[in-house]
């Protein structure tokens, strides 16, 4: 390894370790973590390697052969992954040895990470569709440029076959936004085959999506008093879930440059159709992102806007966001089958109340096909006739 190598990674470690501290970790923690990358360091620095080979699973495996500890393991991928995201390495270390895919495979992995914001295992979830996707253009002697709406049909439905029911809308939804990728970003691709890959969709309740009536809502926010961090966290999540309709996973993703306060607008980039989308921030909702940055977010170097409580203060995830509001609908005796989606689904019974088409709230709420959009049609259909004619089913 030669000096210039050793000095950027020594200077890797340095502001990788200092990231740590501004996110609260511990001094036994970041003392252990020290320990570890020093160690590595000296490690790689006796091997005739270049910069691109140091953060392999090869060279991981070399080194958990001088300690095998899960500490080991944890220091070097976590380094890894702030170097990736640093933009100064191509990829995190794997978690299995996988071959390298062409380059325009190797291209949108990275973009789906850094620009559409999908984890480490939804990356390493995309890499196996594209895996199987490579292999068969390779055995049918087909070209990427050139391939049919029918050839790609067929693929999906032979790498379909043996999986379960969501494990196909899974991989489904990964391979059209390749598609997208390849059609938008790209150009490789003369049409937009994402669009035409039509395919049943698959709902987890026959019944329709529930919504809150007007005096949940004000039941909601009346048990709601934020004054510890915690409850000011989820008094900005409520009022944005109720207020946008973003799903709790979009709202995880949201970042503090996303906001911008003077025009009282939010940037979301994470979508899960795919689409970016600039909001118009209700004052409610504004003032409540506001008091929780004041009084409830920690003073911290991440760029993430909602985090956690504790340290070490990493931002908030999906499930964290779900379940701040779970429990601010418990708190205000709301029905026990209440669910964070049903702010969503309010958001869309009021966009069809204020005379939206269609069409306006498929763009609203995200959706990628105007079918999923026609079912918060059927919500008001069905509250109509159960108000006006009292019918119950």
């Amino acid at each position: 390894m030669n000096h210039k190598d050793s000095k950027k990674l020594s200077q890797a470690v340095e502001h990788y370790l200092l990231q740590r501290i501004e996110q609260g970790y511990p001094d036994t923690h970041l003392d252990t973590q020290y320990k570890i990358l020093q160690d590595f360091r000296l490690f790689v620095e006796r091997k005739s390697i270049k910069w691109d080979e140091i953060f392999t699973l090869k060279m991981l495996k070399e080194f958990m052969q001088q300690g095998d500890s899960n500490e080991r393991r944890r220091a070097v991928r976590g380094l890894a992954k702030f170097l990736y995201q640093q933009k100064q390495i191509s990829q995190p270390i794997p978690l299995k040895s996988r071959p390298k895919l062409p380059e325009i495979y190797e291209d949108y992995l990275h973009y789906s990470a850094t620009a559409r914001y999908d984890t480490e295992k939804m990356v390493q979830h995309t890499r196996r569709v594209l895996e199987a996707f490579y292999h068969y253009l390779k055995q049918n002697s087909l070209n990427l440029s050139t391939i049919t709406i029918e050839q790609i049909d067929t693929f999906n439905q032979e790498y379909n076959a043996v999986y379960a029911q969501q494990s196909q809308k899974l991989n489904r939804s990964c391979f059209k936004f390749f598609l997208k990728y390849l059609y938008y970003e790209r150009r490789v691709l003369k049409r937009d085959f994402a669009a035409l890959l039509k395919v049943s969709r698959i709902f987890h309740r026959a019944k329709p999506p529930c919504f809150l009536r007007t005096d949940e809502i004000q039941q909601l926010f009346d048990n709601m008093t934020p004054t510890t961090p915690a409850e000011l966290r989820a008094y900005a999540i409520v009022h944005i879930a109720y207020t946008m309709g973003l799903r709790p996973q979009e709202i995880s993703k949201l970042t503090l440059d996303d906001i911008q306060f003077t025009k009282a607008e939010m940037h979301v980039k994470y979508r899960k159709a795919g689409f970016p989308v600039t909001m118009p921030i209700p004052q409610k909702t504004l003032k409540a992102i506001t008091a929780y940055l004041v009084g409830g977010r920690p003073e911290n170097n991440c760029r993430e806007l909602f985090l956690q409580c504790c340290r070490p203060y990493r931002a908030v995830s999906s499930p964290t966001v779900c379940y701040s509001i779970k429990t601010c609908m418990r708190k205000a005796g709301l029905p026990e089958d209440a669910t964070p989606y049903w702010l969503r689904h309010t958001y869309a019974q009021h966009l069809l109340e204020a005379g939206a088409s269609v069409f306006e709230i498929k763009e609203m709420l995200g959706h990628d096909d105007i079918e999923a959009t026609k079912r918060y049609l059927h919500i008001h259909i069905k509250l109509m006739r159960k108000v006006i004619l009292g019918e119950f089913v």
